[in-house]
């Protein structure tokens, strides 16, 4: 039976190489996300052998990420012994290609619905990084925009522990601007994430950008790899008092800091219609497909 507990920083070492390995690119099979994000989804996790199983108690009850790594039909067998006499194990944020796994491992027995506002936008690097074509035209009008602006007054610079203290002022500045526009629960919870972030920056193998203009933060990005291929993009913030902010740090941070890899994964909209017009307006190559899916075992 499987034992499972509160997610800890210190399963990064051990986890955290499972999950790259499995090369899903979705945002909950990054041990980062998993840990920032769990007190509010009551997120648990075991380590067994090559095998990482998540879980989150909600309103709804238990709901299982799909095993990462190791062999699927063991590890679904596995959860099944844990749950004991249920009749319906309940799986989130099934990716299609670990939809294809389930089926292999229990054909048929599997129920899937989508779940459209969980998508991921996967972009290619080089396109967010050079904003080349017509199809960028309006993007690149915003980012000359700025830099013919802030000419000779903005830098960019790779973020390190030094500028800490700064971004964290700055994202409760943030936070200022943006009360009127979001919940305040929700952004209250979101720093702290962030706060989490920052503080295992070097632990986590994390990647940021700091953008200045006259030597004040206005935007600033951190990111992570979640596979040999793909960096996701977790947090993204800029002072819209600054024209092309977003568009520049967007542009600044794929150009400098995601030179190793083919893709960007910039998360899911959350079903928020503005945010979701915005992530298209980028061209993403593939929105990567998320399912709920029940086991109704047989």
């Amino acid at each position: 039976m499987l034992k499972f507990r509160p997610v800890h920083a210190d399963d990064f070492e051990t986890a955290a190489p499972i999950m790259k390995a499995t090369g899903y690119n979705s945002t909950e099979s990054s041990f980062v996300i998993l840990y920032t994000w769990s007190g509010l989804y009551n997120g648990e996790v075991c380590i067994d052998g090559d095998t990482v199983f998540i879980r989150s108690r909600g309103r709804d009850g238990v709901s299982y990420l799909p095993p990462l790594g190791g062999d699927m039909k063991s590890a679904l067998l596995k959860i099944a012994e844990t749950e004991g006499n249920a009749e319906k194990i309940h799986f989130h944020s099934v990716t299609d290609r670990m939809r294809e796994k389930l089926e292999a491992s229990f054909p048929g027995e599997f129920e899937y619905t989508e779940r459209r506002k969980s998508f991921d936008y996967m972009y290619l690097r080089e396109e967010l990084a050079t904003l080349s074509g017509k199809k960028f035209h309006q993007k690149r009008n915003h980012v000359n925009k700025f830099l013919k602006r802030y000419e000779g007054r903005f830098e960019y610079n790779n973020m390190t522990n030094a500028d800490i203290p700064e971004v964290l002022k700055f994202q409760n500045k943030w936070i200022s601007m943006a009360s009127e526009k979001e919940g305040q629960e929700a952004l209250r919870y979101e720093t702290t994430a962030i706060e989490k972030l920052l503080y295992h920056f070097d632990r986590f193998d994390l990647r940021g950008g700091v953008l200045r203009v006259d030597g004040n933060i206005c935007a600033y990005c951190i990111g992570a790899k979640i596979s040999g291929d793909t960096v996701d993009v977790m947090v993204e913030k800029g002072d819209y008092a600054y024209d092309g902010v977003y568009q520049a740090i967007n542009k600044l941070f794929a150009e400098n800091n995601c030179r190793d890899v083919l893709y960007i994964n910039r998360e899911e909209d959350i079903g928020i219609e503005g945010l979701r017009r915005a992530k298209l307006s980028y061209c993403p190559v593939e929105l990567l497909r998320k399912y709920g899916a029940v086991w109704k075992r047989k």
